[in-house]
C-alpha cells in the first residue's frame, strides 16, 4: 500500500507559555495552511533562533499549542550552530540541545527542547490494522525512486493521517520529493 511522503523544513512547536512570552499574554496564532496531520498547521508567526552567537531567522511555527516546546532543526542547522541535536521522535528530548528563541516580545530558553526529527510514518488506529503494525514498530521502506531507508518510526494517535515524514536535508540527499510514496518493506 502507497504512503505519500511529506517534506519536513525545520519549524517549532511551542507551548502556551512560550507563545505567551515571545508573541504577548494570550496571543493567538494565525493559520497561514493546515497541515495533512488533523488539527495541526503552519502558522503565520515566524521566530529566530539562537544558539552559539549565531541565529537563524524565519522560523515557522506549528501549531496548536503542545504541552512541550520543541525545535526540529535540519542536520545543516546543526553545522550552523555547531551543535549535536539528536535524531529522535518528537517529544523524546530528555538531554537534548538547548536554545534561545525570540519572537517579536521576547526571549524564551527552550532547554533540552532541540532535535533532528526522524523519519517517521504517522498511522490511524485503522492504518495501523491494515498494515499489521503497532504504535512504536521500526520498519523499513522503498520509495518510488527506488532508495530504501531504515529505522522508520510508526507513530499513532487520534490526530495521524497516513503519511511519511522525513526532513528537507535527507529528502534533498536523497532524491525524495512531498508528494512521492514509499511502501513498507
Amino acid at each position: 500500500m502507497n504512503i505519500k511522503v511529506g517534506v519536513s523544513n525545520h519549524h517549532v512547536h511551542l507551548t502556551r507559555e512560550a507563545l505567551d512570552i515571545l508573541f504577548g499574554e494570550g496571543y493567538e496564532l494565525n493559520v497561514k495552511n493546515y497541515l495533512k496531520q488533523k488539527g495541526q498547521f503552519a502558522a503565520e508567526e515566524q521566530v529566530k533562533i539562537h544558539k552559539n552567537g549565531k541565529t537563524l531567522e524565519h522560523i515557522r511555527i506549528v501549531g496548536p499549542c503542545r504541552n512541550y516546546t520543541q525545535v526540529e532543526l535540519l542536520q545543516k542547522d546543526n553545522d550552523f550552530f555547531g551543535i549535536n541535536a539528536p535524531i529522535r521522535t518528537s517529544g523524546d528530548l530528555k538531554g537534548s540541545e538547548s536554545v534561545m528563541i525570540e519572537g517579536p516580545k521576547g526571549i524564551f530558553m527552550a532547554k533540552e527542547s532541540t532535535i533532528i526529527a526522524d523519519r517517521h510514518i504517522h498511522m490511524s488506529a485503522d492504518d495501523l490494522k491494515k498494515f499489521g503494525k503497532s504504535k512504536g514498530d521500526i520498519v523499513m521502506v522503498k520509495c518510488e525512486n527506488g532508495v530504501v531507508m531504515d529505522n522508520v518510526h510508526i507513530k499513532s494517535d487520534d490526530t495521524c493521517v497516513l503519511e511519511f515524514h522525513i526532513n528537507k536535508d535527507e529528502a534533498i540527499d536523497l532524491g525524495i520529493e512531498s508528494e512521492m510514496v514509499v511502501n513498507i518493506c
